[in-house]
């Protein structure tokens, strides 16, 4: 998959100039008033009414997050559980043999990746402003963060400052490369609000869209945690 992405992007960008018109500063400042991140520094976890897409089917579930990064997807029917505690991710899912499992690299990245409060970038360190390139024909900011064991690309639109592409790839060890698109944006409370995300692996798909969004919503931080086997 990486391989055809970069391919596609030399192709597309077909000679143009990638140079940084603008600084890494301005680009954040920008970057963090289109996600409103003054807004989420006050919110502690959220949650969220949705559909889970994926090969095997589409999934009703409630999607619980709390910072610093605890993720809980509940399916309405209970026939699956999916979390991560800000340590270790696990899942339930009815038809499996066993009744708690550990989910993979991929699913726990995947998971981590979904939603922030505001942009991901907030915090971030070591992170190089790599100029313009196009996708779709469209211009988009390239900044690069490096993690040690994880690169990761952000994509951010020229025209509204708002993250639009997220590439990871692991450096070290079993190799990991993982998209995530942000399909659509809507007006929430008046910022906009990542409500149809995608992934793509060189495996797997899914995708996330979200409709009920309950800022504040009250959940214990042992509901996010690994269950001791029954």
């Amino acid at each position: 998959m990486n391989k055809l992405f970069f391919v596609s992007l030399i192709l597309l960008l077909g000679g143009t100039s990638i140079k940084a018109q603008d600084s890494l500063n301005y680009i954040l400042e920008k970057h963090f008033e289109a996600h409103q991140q003054m807004f989420w520094e006050g919110i502690k976890t959220l949650s969220v009414k949705g559909i889970w897409l994926s090969i095997h089917g589409s999934y009703p579930a409630t999607f619980y997050f709390k910072k610093p990064d605890k993720y809980l997807m509940i399916n309405q029917k209970r026939r699956f559980i999916e979390a991560w505690d800000g340590v270790q991710s696990w899942t339930i899912a009815k038809w499996t043999k066993s009744s708690i499992a550990e989910l993979s690299a991929e699913e726990t990245l995947i998971n981590r990746a979904i939603f922030s409060f505001g942009s991901p970038l907030n915090g971030a360190e070591d992170i190089v402003n790599k100029g313009i390139v196009f996708l779709n024909h469209v211009p988009h900011y390239w900044i690069i963060e490096d993690q040690g064991d994880l690169l990761i690309e952000y994509f951010i639109s020229i025209k509204t400052f708002l993250l639009v592409k997220t590439i990871f790839k692991k450096k070290i060890g079993q190799p990991l490369y993982v998209i995530r698109e942000v399909v659509k944006y809507k007006n929430f409370q008046g910022f906009s609000f990542p409500t149809h995300i995608k992934f793509k692996t060189e495996t797997m798909v899914a995708e996330y869209v979200f409709s009920k969004i309950t800022l504040g919503d009250s959940v214990k931080d042992k509901r996010f945690s690994r269950p001791e086997k029954r």
